[in-house]
């Protein structure tokens, strides 16, 4: 197998763009709130690396803060991410109040589903450039009462208003994770 590209964090520039009143659905419900733009250079690759976000922001404190790309570059491996989005929720717990937190759920490469939901026993399976982020990863029942079964998901905490870290994990997450074809040992 071959070596993957060291991917750094820092080298993802992102410069915010215009703002708008807007209205959209999440899982069938209707939400209203701000639209920001950013403007994404992806400075891991020297060609094919320029991005635009959208980050949607409900009038609603408690309601789910959403990133995706809205236009990639064309390489046919990012073609579907317009789709695709992290969500980030209001972390509860005393610990990680005032921050938001996301599921780390990569994309899957091999194109059998949409998401690989990272648990927090496989956290050493992660790609190298996930080490500089170490400190942000925690047990979702460490940052949100869970009614359910997603307790140990490994989630990353970031702070309220921090937009270019939540564009910067959706390029761990997602972007990095398609171009190298990584995948989870099953």
């Amino acid at each position: 197998m071959a070596k993957m590209k060291n991917y750094r964090l820092d080298r993802v520039m992102v410069e915010q763009g215009e703002a708008h009143p807007a209205q959209w659905t999440f899982a069938g419900a209707s939400m209203s709130g701000t639209e920001q733009w950013y403007d994404v250079t992806d400075g891991n690759f020297p060609a094919r690396n320029r991005w635009e976000f959208v980050l949607r922001i409900p009038k609603a404190a408690g309601d789910r803060l959403e990133v995706r790309p809205r236009s990639t570059p064309t390489l046919k491996v990012w073609e579907e991410l317009t789709d695709r989005s992290l969500t980030f929720m209001r972390a509860t717990m005393p610990a990680a109040r005032g921050k938001r937190y996301c599921q780390v759920a990569l994309a899957d490469a091999t194109g059998r589903k949409t998401k690989d939901v990272v648990r927090t026993d496989q956290r050493h399976l992660l790609p190298k450039w996930f080490d500089l982020i170490g400190h942000r990863l925690r047990a979702k029942e460490s940052v949100r009462r869970t009614r359910g079964t997603d307790g140990k998901a490994l989630v990353a905490l970031v702070q309220d208003a921090d937009h270019e870290m939540m564009i910067r994990l959706f390029f761990a997450m997602k972007v990095w994770v398609l171009k190298e074809k990584f995948s989870l040992p099953e």
